[in-house]
């Protein structure tokens, strides 16, 4: 859903109460949801507000999505919620030269737009693209399966012997063995 510029009132835009929350279940269709397999909007509030040229957008989401544990493999379902403030500018007043710049702490929550309007479903795929977890696990003390019997060390203990196997810096000790 492309909202304008110029559909933006002084007061502000509150997006769900004008355009309705039939859309909000579609929001995240074509996104990359990785480390996750599925990921989809349960929830969704925007405002949108003009100051000059700029655009601030403020909200909340839910989201939900299911993946494996990185560590045991067992399925996985993430609830996702999220507050967030960005502020969009104009892609003219971007940085007009590519070399090496300094970002402030106020910079992080910038972001451009095409000066004409913005898409809402990008600033939702932004927002829960950020609130993914870099690692899923099933929970907090997950042990993971042993590399050696595939055991899963959740349900139980594995008879493996601990760690034997050589590390590829390993011939390095020898070495050193070797000239004293």
């Amino acid at each position: 859903m492309y909202i304008r510029a110029s559909e933006i009132p002084r007061e502000g835009l509150d997006v769900v109460a004008s355009r309705g929350k039939t859309w909000i279940p579609r929001l995240l269709e074509g996104m990359n949801s990785y480390p996750l397999r599925a990921c989809r909007m349960l929830s969704a509030t925007l405002s949108l507000f003009l100051e000059g040229r700029d655009l601030e957008a403020s909200g909340t989401f839910a989201a939900e999505g299911e993946g494996e544990c990185d560590r045991c493999a067992e399925p996985v379902t993430l609830q996702l919620d999220r507050e967030f403030r960005s502020m969009y500018v104009p892609a003219d007043r971007g940085p007009a030269e590519s070399g090496d710049l300094e970002l402030r702490a106020d910079d992080l929550d910038i972001a451009f737009y095409d000066g004409g309007g913005i898409e809402v479903a990008d600033i939702f795929r932004e927002q829960v693209a950020l609130a993914l977890p870099a690692k899923v696990l099933c929970r907090e003390d997950c042990r993971g399966i042993c590399p050696h019997c595939g055991a899963d060390r959740n349900r139980s203990e594995c008879d493996c012997p601990g760690e034997t196997s050589q590390g590829p810096f390993d011939v390095l000790k020898t070495m050193r063995k070797e000239k004293e």
